[in-house]
Formats: structure tokens, sequence, C-alpha cells
């Protein structure tokens, strides 16, 4: 009796939809609730990620970067992330407090540098080759990018996180001729929606580690369709 009065309490102020989606785990599923409790970008089973939208981290986690190397502007989870799934990772970043905190927690494919000059911060990665996956997500974002999209390889993509805050930046890389997909939600830490969106090259090759494109996301009701 008291379910029943308590369902139809919900039904009467329209809260049946954010009750079912609480009681579905999706927040504790995601992580969100251990990275709200922790104040960093953690999954459930306190792993690092990145602090992308959870569409975003959704999207890349279906991706094989076994092969892919990734520069990153802006260090932190993210580097630890990347430098499990991918090649190569080469991030900077241009606070030492930050910078000692990360250096000591990546894998030995990973390069972490300091660099606190705007200027040589924003061209580092003209010092090296080219990259699959440039990574925009740490200060000078517009100059950054500029620099990012002479070093994209063929076929790869450039991430701007809080890309509904850089629309200049955003412009920019849409403009060079990539094709800007946004992915836009709740992500780690944070009781607010924003926005990682993917610039990606027309010659896009990144292959699905799985058979199935896309793969249920967390919390997503498991069923395939009779096609």
């Amino acid at each position: 009796m008291l379910r029943k009065f308590f369902y139809k309490l919900l039904s009467l102020f329209q809260l049946e939809s954010p009750f079912a989606f609480w009681r579905s785990g999706y927040l504790q599923k995601t992580g969100w609730v251990e990275s709200f409790k922790l104040k960093q970008p953690v999954d459930a089973n306190i792993q690092p990620i990145p602090w992308y939208t959870y569409p975003a981290l959704e999207y890349i986690k279906q991706l094989d970067f076994s092969n892919k190397q990734v520069f990153e502007y802006g260090s932190g989870n993210s580097t630890i992330f990347w430098s499990k799934i991918a090649k190569k990772v080469i991030s900077i970043e241009n606070n030492p407090e930050w910078y000692e905190k990360v250096v000591s927690r990546v894998d030995r494919n990973t390069e972490i540098k300091l660099v606190v000059n705007d200027t040589l911060y924003i061209q580092e990665i003209l010092n090296h080759g080219n990259f699959d996956i440039i990574v925009v997500d740490g200060s000078c974002r517009l100059e950054c990018a500029q620099a990012a999209i002479t070093r994209l390889n063929p076929g790869g993509m450039i991430i701007l996180d809080n890309s509904d805050w850089h629309v200049k930046t955003a412009k920019l890389l849409r403009e060079s001729n990539l094709i800007q997909v946004d992915m836009t939600g709740i992500g780690p830490i944070n009781a607010y929606a924003w926005t990682t969106s993917f610039f990606i090259h027309r010659d896009f090759k990144l292959q699905p580690k799985g058979i199935n494109q896309p793969e249920h996301g967390v919390g997503a009701l498991k069923q395939y369709a009779k096609e």
C-alpha cells in the first residue's frame, strides 16, 4: 500500500523518470558517485578516466587505439587512461605542482613534459611528428588547436573538451575541413552538463575493438532487435 502511494506521488509530480534514472544505478555504474566523492575523474572501479562527458567516453571506449599515437595538451587522469590504451602518449603540462602529481603515475609508453612558457607550450607539438589523436584540454586552446591541425595524421581526430565554452576554437577546427561531432551530457565530478567534441579527419580509420559498434553503453537495456 505504501509503495503504491509512493509511486502515485511520483506520478503526480512527474518524477517517475528521474527516480527510475537513479534506481537504474546509472550514476553508480558510470562512476559519477565516486568521482563526486573523490573530486577526481574516476570510473566505478576508482580507475582514472578523462574528464570528458560520459557520451564521449562511451565512444572512445569502443575504439582500438593499440597502434595509435596520442598528443595531449593538459595532463591528468586522462594521461593515465590514454597510456593504458594507446601505443604512445606525449602529454604537456604547464603547472609544476600538477606535473609532479601526474608524472610518477604513467606507464613507460608515456612522456609528460613540463612547459610553463605559453609560446613553447603551444609550439611543443611542432617538435614531434604527426599524431593519430590530439587532445586539446589545457591552456591556450585556440592557439593549441591551430598547431594541432598541422600535426594530425590522415584518418585521426582532435578532441576538444568544453567545446561549448571554447566556441572560437570549435569554429576553427570545424572550418579546417574536419567533421565535428558533439558529445553533450554529464561527466565525472560535475553536476552540470557540458560538451566534448570530436573533430574527425575525413579519412577516419579508427576501428572498433569489438564486433559491434555501437556497443551497449553503461546502464543500457542489453537487447538486440530482430533485423
